[in-house]
């Protein structure tokens, strides 16, 4: 049982404000026993303020510089309840209605639970059922994306399914309200405090998530104690979540299982001319591979793109790649919430220690996904086998069998 009701019980005595963390005039200090108050962070600095010797916070500067001799106000900037009408873009699959009536049942008790999807199975659509639910009680509803471009996707849907405004509390969004239903990044959360009745984190296992704790506290803050985790692979703690499965995409057809290639040059650009005319999209560990094989790929005729954190436009080289059936070299930053149709997957050095198992199920998942398409080539290349490339292989086996 969550600890929602219990909140909103000490909400309405007053005894906790909910609302976006402020500087003003008195409040509690900024920063104590050097823990900034506004993100609970500990990375703080010693200054010269206009006050004398004092600290700042340097985790949270994006929202302003607050120091030491600084207090921390409450203020409300939630809009007006409203209700909401929902319009399904597409009729859920029997499976897929499953896990929405477990959504609306976990609601009801105020339970978080795991949402155990493969890649493509749909995952965003089961979800908006709840979402609606939720609102229609006069609830406000958070979606936590690990990324900016996939908060963009997230808006894109939800504006189209609900008639409620979608606040967008990320880089480029509304900073300054807070609606009935709200995308954000977590940064951006940091100086929320009770707001959000409902909590969605999306992708739960992806960077930033799986390696920053102080991004959960700031995620229990910005709530109320109840969340639901949608992922393909999740941790080992969201694990002890009570947990529904889904195995299959909505198109039906099996997950495209990886093949195990030893990594050569004439390997690689066998690949690549195989598949021509098709999309193709080539992984690889760090931003250095995206130089070294980039130079392999220009010095044998192909035409390609390269995408990583510093690419601006990511958006603008998916739509070159399914446009042209060209080439993209990506780092891990592509290994969730993209779509392109019929595109084939090679994920270069895929014993490298940055790939984890669940980053090789993540971007073996980015092949077959469109009902046009379901099925495409995924190869592992490889200088020495892993017991991560076998685990990866080995659970996009089970989930076929499930």
């Amino acid at each position: 049982m969550s600890d929602g009701f219990s909140y909103d019980i000490l909400i309405q005595k007053g005894l906790i404000v909910l609302g976006q963390l402020i500087i003003a005039p008195t409040g509690t200090p900024a920063i104590r026993f050097g823990i900034c108050q506004r993100c609970l962070s500990a990375d703080t600095r010693s200054f010269t303020c206009h006050h004398g010797a004092c600290r700042y916070c340097r985790n949270c500067l994006h929202l302003g510089r607050v120091c030491q001799c600084d207090r921390l106000g409450e203020e409300d900037i939630t809009t007006p309840v409203e209700p909401t009408e929902l319009v399904m873009p597409f009729e859920l699959s029997t499976d897929q209605q499953h896990i929405s009536r477990q959504l609306l049942t976990w609601w009801e008790s105020r339970t978080s639970g795991l949402v155990h999807a493969v890649c493509g199975a749909g995952k965003t659509e089961m979800t908006f059922p709840v979402i609606a639910r939720v609102v229609n009680e006069g609830k406000r509803v958070l979606i936590v994306s690990p990324r900016r471009d996939v908060a963009i996707e997230w808006v894109d849907r939800l504006e189209a399914a609900f008639s409620v405004p979608v606040t967008r509390r990320y880089g480029g969004g509304d900073k300054d309200t807070i609606g009935m239903i709200t995308v954000a990044t977590a940064p951006l959360l940091v100086n929320l405090r009770h707001v959000f009745d409902y909590v969605l984190v999306d992708e739960s296992d992806a960077f930033p998530f799986a390696f920053d704790l102080a991004l959960w506290w700031t995620l229990r803050r910005a709530g109320k104690g109840l969340f639901l985790f949608v992922t393909a692979t999740p941790t080992v703690w969201q694990r002890q979540f009570p947990t529904v499965h889904l195995s299959r995409r909505y198109h039906g057809h099996d997950l495209p299982v990886p093949r195990l290639v030893r990594e050569t040059e004439p390997a690689i650009l066998d690949f690549c001319r195989r598949y021509g005319a098709s999309p193709r999209l080539l992984f690889v560990p760090t931003k250095p591979d995206l130089v070294r094989y980039g130079e392999l790929l220009a010095a044998n005729g192909f035409a390609y793109q390269a995408v990583s954190a510093d690419t601006d436009e990511r958006t603008d080289v998916l739509d070159w790649l399914e446009a042209t059936n060209g080439i993209v070299l990506a780092t891990s930053i592509w290994e969730r919430g993209m779509t392109v149709t019929g595109v084939h997957v090679a994920v270069l050095d895929s014993s490298h220690t940055l790939f984890s198992s669940r980053a090789l199920v993540q971007m073996a998942g980015r092949a077959g996904r469109k009902p046009t398409a379901p099925t495409g080539d995924v190869v592992f290349f490889y200088d020495e086998r892993t017991f991560r490339q076998d685990k990866a292989i080995r659970e996009i086996e089970e989930a076929n069998r499930r």
